[in-house]
């Protein structure tokens, strides 16, 4: 699993010549960075002095943004598992009409499945940084900043699965499917820019 690697183990991989892990697992590794960067400050908030009148809902989104940077973690492996298994889809046999047919319907299979790991990791981040405009407000002021650099990345790591989705769209034949799923690109993008700015400001006023 990639998630138990060391942290130079894992880059190694990431910058070899291998095909996976790449930008999929990077991306859900970014948001689940994040995620957690917003997790900590809440941690940091709830039972702090001076911020009595935030623990409860500090607790109530720790709670929240915690369950989204595990679920993060979890497609760092499942993205390359999904890519590796498309990538076995193609080796299949090929020569007469009944392997070129069973070919044909495990990669359909696999690239929607390859779709879908960085689909999930685009929903995730885009619903975690709806959090931060409102964190970067009421957060210990001692650890601002990270919210800041969580609500970066997890900006960074939305754009990221996006074009990892998007990658894997051509190759696909249900036409229904793939213009779902490009509407829902475009609606996964809406106010991204202005909850980043919006935490990023208060991140600077109460620096």
């Amino acid at each position: 699993m990639l998630t138990t690697l060391k942290v130079a183990e894992f880059l190694e991989k990431l910058g070899s010549d291998e095909p996976a892990p790449g930008g999929g697992s990077a991306a859900a590794l970014a948001g689940a960075m994040g995620a957690n960067l917003l997790t900590m400050v809440c941690a940091l908030t709830k039972n702090k002095k001076g911020y009595e009148e935030f623990a409860e809902e500090c607790a109530a989104e720790q709670q929240t943004v915690g369950d989204a940077a595990r679920r993060l973690q979890e497609l760092v492996d499942e993205d390359t598992a999904a890519f590796n298994e498309l990538m076995d889809a193609f080796k299949m046999p090929k020569k007469g009409l009944e392997a070129k047919r069973a070919r044909s319907a495990a990669i359909q299979q696999a690239t929607k499945k390859a779709t879908e790991s960085p689909l999930e990791v685009a929903r995730l981040c885009r619903e975690t940084l709806r959090h931060a405009p409102r964190l970067a407000a009421i957060g210990n002021k001692n650890a601002i900043s990270d919210i800041g650099v969580g609500a970066l990345m997890l900006t960074n790591a939305l754009n990221g699965a996006l074009l990892n989705v998007e990658i894997n769209l051509p190759g696909l034949k249900d036409d229904n499917y793939v213009a779902q799923v490009k509407r829902e690109c475009d609606e996964l993008r809406e106010g991204v820019a202005t909850d980043l700015n919006a935490a990023l400001t208060k991140v600077h006023q109460n620096i």
